[in-house]
């Protein structure tokens, strides 16, 4: 007898980092810049139930060129890398231990006044058309991920506080959208976060 098995609503191609991080429903996140291991720098992102998904805990300056983004677990997703010598902030992603850049986002000019960078996948940056393209600012924070189709695919947004407490700006909002990849959209934050 044939057996049905339902597919995923998400396009396989929206997995970038593993499967396991894409939803089939939006995903709000809280992200706090802060790492959890005393007196470093970093990340801590919870889901909506106060779990912790992601962490970033290896980095204690400003001038780091290379950061790991982590699960809960403490199991390496991608590496973020910083690109040197190149005329732009440029940053190369690898996941596992690839050799070939999963992702490289390069920052705009910084004469462009609403694009904040661009992201290219497995090209290394070298082609004109871009996969992914970041608008807004980080340091509000308020920015948006889009697709090469127009589609939004994530979004940072300054958290809000459902009592009377006041959150600082190293808490904030991050909203995925639907099959969109979660690891790496929080990488794209990591690297906006080095490059503003």
């Amino acid at each position: 007898m044939t057996q049905v098995h339902p597919r995923p609503s998400f396009s396989s191609s929206r997995v970038l980092i593993h499967h396991k991080f894409c939803s089939d429903s939006t995903t709000i996140f809280t992200v706090w810049k802060k790492s959890l291991l005393f007196n470093s720098k970093g990340f801590t992102v919870f889901d909506a139930s106060g779990n912790l998904v992601f962490r970033v805990d290896n980095y204690a300056s400003n001038a780091c060129n290379e950061i790991e983004l982590m699960d809960h677990a403490g199991n390496v997703l991608i590496t973020l890398r910083r690109k040197r010598f190149s005329m732009r902030n440029r940053w190369e992603a690898f996941r596992g231990d690839l050799r070939k850049p999963t992702f490289t986002l390069t920052k705009s000019s910084r004469f462009s006044n609403k694009i904040t960078a661009n992201v290219f996948m497995n090209a290394g940056g070298q082609r004109k058309q871009w996969d992914y393209q970041i608008q807004g600012g980080f340091s509000k924070p308020s920015c948006t991920v889009f697709s090469a189709s127009g589609d939004v695919i994530a979004e940072v947004k300054r958290k809000e506080a459902k009592s009377n407490v006041m959150l600082g700006d190293d808490v904030f909002s991050l909203v995925v959208q639907p099959g969109a990849d979660q690891a790496f959209v929080m990488g794209l934050v990591i690297i906006l976060d080095q490059i503003s």
